[in-house]
């Protein structure tokens, strides 16, 4: 019976360890299968240009759920439907607030025992920073300065979680928007601490008068790209986005010359994070990973030398014994590394722009002849936009938004 036991347990260990690895192995996600009938009820009162991304929403739910909200809403904003674009990015914002906070789901989202593709999308600090940045810009348009400034300060704090300390609170876009929500509401002094703040990121931005009543916003390029590298696919690398062309715009409003200023380029944000807090446990997995392979190969190792060491020796039993309790510790070691995953999660908000740009200034009320020339890095127009703008009489704390992509264009008021 002793010597069927010794024959017996390398087999059991091997097939313990198979068993254990095969669980371990990377999981698949599929799309969840919504009946047709329930998707054309769930799809008849969106508009047709943005069903595909409630198709998509539907589909890939709560683990795509923030990232789905965040396309949505930027494609719902570019075609005039703010209600929409606003319940989006409440959505996602609900859900990414709920990520950092001190409870079991947050706990978990942040553990090592779960592939960081497997977990609900709650983005990189530069896309969490920018959804705040687009719910604050609707609230903007809405004139609701308090909502407004609250969002870019959020986002700012949201810039806070990146670990580079030199890269912490460096998103010059949200302090000029914290600065000028400030300046709408009258507190000034709150308003030159934040221009003070963007001083030192910009120092050649002109801060805007008081009494600056026009906002336009421009954004151009693409998304910021993200893709995995290193051992095992568990380090995150960050590219700018592909065919970008427009590196400067500049304005004509009845012919008169503004050059849009460079406030923030959004893919140097997510390319100098640095990592974030997930990107240290995702490269603390492959070295955990690494050295429990090692101790368990090591252990099992030592366990079949002492297998076969037993027949020849008095202590046959003792060496058996204990060469069962290794091999079984050399098991659970292994089983271990198998466990930690290490894939780093690629995906991205892939409809954000690559710059933004502004021009802020005070302009009585009327109608107006807007160009807007789009150009490259050696100032040949690569593309024009022309388009009427109506500005209204407004109060000296008040402003109207113009958001613009090439080709798209919104103002607060129309």
């Amino acid at each position: 019976m002793q010597n069927f036991s010794r024959i017996k347990f390398p087999f059991i260990l091997t097939a313990v360890l198979l068993v254990v690895i095969g669980c371990a192995g990377r999981q698949k996600f599929k799309k969840i299968d919504v009946p047709e009938a329930a998707m054309r009820s769930y799809l008849a009162d969106k508009p047709v240009k943005l069903r595909p991304g409630f198709r998509a929403m539907l589909e890939e739910g709560k683990r795509n759920y923030v990232l789905n909200n965040m396309r949505v809403g930027i494609d719902a904003l570019q075609i005039g439907h703010l209600e929409i674009a606003k319940k989006c990015f409440d959505n996602a914002l609900n859900h990414i607030e709920a990520v950092f906070a001190d409870n079991e789901k947050a706990k978990k989202a942040r553990s090592l025992w779960y592939e960081e593709g497997m977990k609900d999308f709650k983005g990189e600090p530069y896309e969490r920073v920018m959804a705040y940045y687009y719910r604050g810009l609707l609230y903007l348009a809405d004139k609701d300065y308090e909502n407004a400034r609250a969002c870019f300060k959020a986002g700012i704090i949201q810039d806070a979680f990146a670990e580079e300390n030199q890269n912490r609170c460096d998103f010059a876009l949200l302090l000029f928007l914290e600065g000028y929500s400030s300046l709408k509401l009258g507190d000034h002094q709150l308003a030159t601490a934040a221009f003070n703040e963007l001083k030192k990121l910009r120092p050649d931005f002109t801060v805007p008068s008081r009494d600056s009543n026009l906002l336009i916003i421009i954004e151009t390029g693409t998304s910021p790209r993200k893709l995995a590298d290193g051992v095992g696919h568990g380090e995150l690398k960050f590219f700018r986005g592909r065919n970008i062309i427009e590196k400067r715009v500049t304005l004509y409003i009845d012919n008169k010359e503004f050059t849009a200023y460079p406030i923030e380029d959004v893919a140097w944000q997510a390319m100098t994070r640095g990592g974030r807090p997930v990107d240290k446990i995702i490269k603390g997995q492959v070295q955990f990973r690494k050295t429990h392979e090692k101790i368990g190969t090591t252990l099992t190792d030592i366990s079949s030398n002492l297998l076969l060491a037993s027949p020849v020796t008095s202590h046959s039993d003792t060496l058996s014994g204990v060469s069962a309790a290794l091999g079984i510790l050399g098991v659970a070691e292994m089983a271990l590394a198998a466990r930690t995953r290490t894939h780093a999660d690629t995906r991205y908000w892939d409809n954000l722009p690559d710059s933004v740009h502004l021009v802020c200034l005070k302009i009585a009320p009327g109608s107006y002849q807007l160009r807007t020339k789009y150009l490259n890095g050696s100032s040949v127009k690569i593309s024009e936009d022309i388009e009427t703008i109506k500005i209204p009489a407004l109060d000296a704390n008040s402003t109207i938004l113009l958001w613009k992509r090439p080709g798209i264009n919104y103002i607060s008021g129309d």
